[in-house]
């Protein structure tokens, strides 16, 4: 996905223009979406594997983060509805309150770009799995045609041998 796709998904996701998401995002860098000792791409290249296979095989430990921290999003959007937001101190409240002020945006419009990059992060893990079946079936075909035309060869091999049996 292209940076300007990235931003468009953003966009869609949070009803937000793209120009718009895109300010708000580089005011709140980092989000905190992806834990921060994970270097994804280097990770991929030290296990001699595509990021796709890589992604793919985090998928699990990914879905269950994504949903630990929807889970306290919705959490802390629920206290800004009961009483403005003013509860116990955590990080994700004060990172949606940083970037609110940074951007001047209301909270509520900075926890939709955070639901929107999780969205983005389930996303990129169903796409990497994606991409590994096809990868999967795509490895599978090549094998099955090489089989068949080894067998092929095998059996013009076969007939083409004389006949060694006595007249």
């Amino acid at each position: 996905m292209t940076v300007h796709g990235f931003y468009r998904f953003l966009g869609q996701q949070a009803r937000l223009p793209t120009d718009e998401v895109r300010k708000i995002y580089l005011l709140g860098r980092p989000w905190g979406v992806w834990p921060p000792d994970i270097d994804i791409s280097r990770e991929a290249a030290d296990a001699g594997i595509d990021v796709f296979t890589y992604l793919a095989a985090l998928q699990p430990l990914i879905t269950m983060d994504t949903q630990q921290k929807e889970n306290e999003l919705v959490a802390y959007e629920r206290t800004l509805t009961v009483n403005g937001g003013v509860d116990s101190p955590s990080a994700m409240r004060n990172h949606v309150e940083k970037v609110a002020t940074l951007s001047t945006e209301k909270k509520q419009t900075i926890c939709n770009v955070l639901h929107a990059l999780y969205d983005y992060r389930q996303q990129i893990g169903a796409l990497s799995i994606q991409k590994i079946t096809e990868k999967a079936a795509v490895i599978s075909k090549l094998q099955k045609g090489i089989l068949a035309e080894s067998n092929r060869r095998r059996s013009e091999n076969g007939s083409s041998t004389p006949n060694n049996t006595p007249e």
